[in-house]
């Protein structure tokens, strides 16, 4: 059994000016429904802001244990998804050609942690894998 990691962090002010410039064709792009309804679950443009960045460095983190980064290899932004259980714990759902390296490596396992202050949002992946 191996241990794949990936992090990334991201300015949450980027996505303060995409939620007010309206930008949703971007919105569209990187997120699936029902992320977009989550982070569009609240009101308050900075909560709304930190959890787009949030789940958009998720996404940089995963594409990374996965050795495939983000928009290559097959791999796209829809097939990374952040979902929450019933006790807002985050996890991650993968898809199309995230889902087709992560059975490729072996995947038994993935792991997401969140975070977001002073400005930023931070995401973790730890993956085990058999190669």
């Amino acid at each position: 059994m191996n241990v794949r990691c990936g992090t990334d962090i991201v300015d949450v002010s980027r996505f303060v000016k995409k939620i007010e410039d309206g930008n949703q064709s971007f919105i569209n792009k990187c997120f699936t429904e029902s992320e977009i309804e989550y982070c569009n679950s609240t009101k308050d443009l900075n909560r709304k802001a930190e959890h787009y960045a949030a789940r958009y460095a998720a996404k940089e983190a995963v594409g990374k244990a996965l050795g495939t980064g983000l928009m290559s290899e097959g791999v796209g932004m829809h097939d990374i998804e952040v979902v929450n259980d019933g006790r807002g714990t985050p996890g991650v759902k993968l898809t199309g050609g995230a889902l087709d390296h992560a059975k490729a490596l072996g995947m038994s396992s993935i792991s997401i942690s969140l975070s977001h202050d002073g400005g930023v949002a931070i995401a973790y992946c730890v993956m085990l894998v058999e190669k």
